[in-house]
């Protein structure tokens, strides 16, 4: 089987079961209105509806960048670059935000990870698959353009 199709069904599978799941939680929560009135804002840790916005979206580009396998290649290749960038985007964001280490290591660590991410994105655009799978530098500019705007509606929804 096409190690290509195997990431696609993961993808999809897994994409669609996580929506559900946050479809389900989100029909459940409260919002931090009701919250408020309930417990009088003592409540800190807890997920409302509104914190589930992040994770539709994430869980969204997951699931389409599994269904595009079937549509088209290319673009497959282009959300599944999409969303490796969104999920670095992630991990580093949730690292300064949530302080799981001190600024110096976590800037470190996204700097770092930067470094590796943008470096093996320019090997893969220079590899052979690029040129197997026919993708113009147009359209990889335009993706990892996407990857960007992508990563910016993360950061909004996650404030």
């Amino acid at each position: 089987m096409n190690i290509l199709k195997v990431i696609a069904f993961i993808e999809l599978v897994l994409g669609l079961f996580l929506l559900l799941r946050e479809v389900d939680d989100y029909i459940r929560l409260p919002t931090t209105q009701e919250v408020d009135e309930k417990f009088g804002g003592i409540v800190d840790l807890f997920k409302y509806k509104e914190s589930c916005y992040k994770n539709f979206f994430l869980y969204s580009l997951l699931t389409t960048a599994g269904l595009s396998f079937w549509i088209n290649r290319k673009l497959h290749w282009g959300l599944t670059q999409m969303l490796l960038m969104t999920l670095w985007f992630v991990v580093i964001m949730e690292l300064w935000f949530m302080r799981l280490s001190n600024w110096g290591v976590s800037s470190f660590l996204g700097i770092l990870s930067l470094s590796i991410f943008i470096y093996l994105e320019i090997k893969i655009w220079n590899s052979s698959f690029a040129g197997i799978m026919k993708i113009s530098k147009t359209a990889q500019w335009l993706f990892l353009v996407g990857g960007l705007i992508s990563c910016s509606i993360w950061g909004l929804l996650y404030l």
